[in-house]
């Protein structure tokens, strides 16, 4: 049973010919014949009897007509879905961002790609690094932003953009002003930091590493799972921390935070689009990720 044969019985149904029925199907009459008498085998019943009236459905035509148009339908719906899917249009997209770009630039993206594709419906997940190379493997999301570069052989990334990483301290902390600060001082210093999986802190941490020191032997005095959650105790004065620029551009702006110098120690890093290796993405995923790649930061 093919959807030709359903379709050439639905029009016959449909018009009580097999002579319409062929012409509605586009087919000679010889075929929409040779369709019918193969259904019938299929079935072991007959599906029409022929009268002076025209080809009449039998009750196990009656149940075949039934069941067949809700096959047509649902072929039908199918395509369509399929049509949508390829041009992006009404679909959902899920994606994930950690906390910076998940906050910062995901949400510029979003109306970037609402220029060029506005039937595309985002799904953004935010979290730590790794909870969104999780939800990727686990494929809840289709692509992903992080903030440190993977070498999960079952990922490919691309590396884009740029992020800075400043040491920021409340207005009228002791250190504001000086610019003779020496790495060691931060062992001192009550600091604040975010929670493991975080890109910022890895890239925290090789960076200090390379001056010595670890992040275990730091001051620290909290802990907080997102970023507005450290720039809020900062705010507080609870201490210093090392934050994304992007995350504290207004406050420097308004000069509620200051930013630390700190000779011979800058933090930089790129943010990288990850997706699963060898998956083909989507057509809305494939539209986002050129938006992403050509997003100004």
């Amino acid at each position: 049973m093919n959807i030709k044969q359903l379709e050439v019985f639905v029009f016959i149904a449909s018009s009580g010919s097999f002579s319409k029925g062929a012409e509605a199907a586009c087919v000679t009459q010889s075929t929409v014949s040779q369709h019918i008498s193969a259904l019938e085998d299929l079935c072991g019943v007959r599906l029409f009897d022929r009268t002076g009236r025209g080809a009449i459905l039998t009750e196990a035509g009656k149940v075949m007509f039934l069941h067949a148009q809700q096959v047509l339908k649902s072929v039908k719906e199918t395509e369509q879905a399929i049509l949508q899917f390829r041009q992006a249009d009404g679909v959902e997209l899920c994606v994930g961002g950690s906390t910076i770009p998940g906050t910062y630039l995901l949400p510029k993206a979003i109306a970037n790609l609402r220029k060029s594709a506005a039937g595309i419906i985002v799904k953004v997940d935010i979290g730590d690094s790794s909870e969104i190379l999780d939800k990727l493997n686990e494929e809840t999301i289709e692509i992903g932003i992080v903030g440190t570069p993977t070498e999960n052989a079952r990922f490919t990334s691309i590396a884009f953009g740029h992020d800075e990483i400043l040491l920021v301290a409340r207005k009228g902390h002791h250190w504001c002003g000086r610019t003779d600060i020496a790495p060691q001082e931060l062992l001192k210093e009550p600091m604040i930091l975010r929670g493991s999986g975080s890109g910022t802190n890895d890239v925290v941490d090789a960076a200090l590493r390379q001056h010595g020191i670890k992040t275990s032997d730091l001051a620290v005095c909290a802990t907080l799972s997102s970023s507005e959650a450290v720039k809020q105790a900062v705010l507080a004065d609870c201490g210093v921390a090392f934050v994304s620029k992007m995350a504290v551009r207004q406050e420097l702006k308004q000069k509620t935070l200051v930013k630390i110098e700190l000779p011979g120690l800058t933090i930089s890093r790129s943010f990288s689009l990850v997706q699963r290796k060898g998956r083909t993405l989507s057509p809305a995923a494939e539209a986002f990720f050129q938006v992403l790649k050509l997003l100004k930061m």
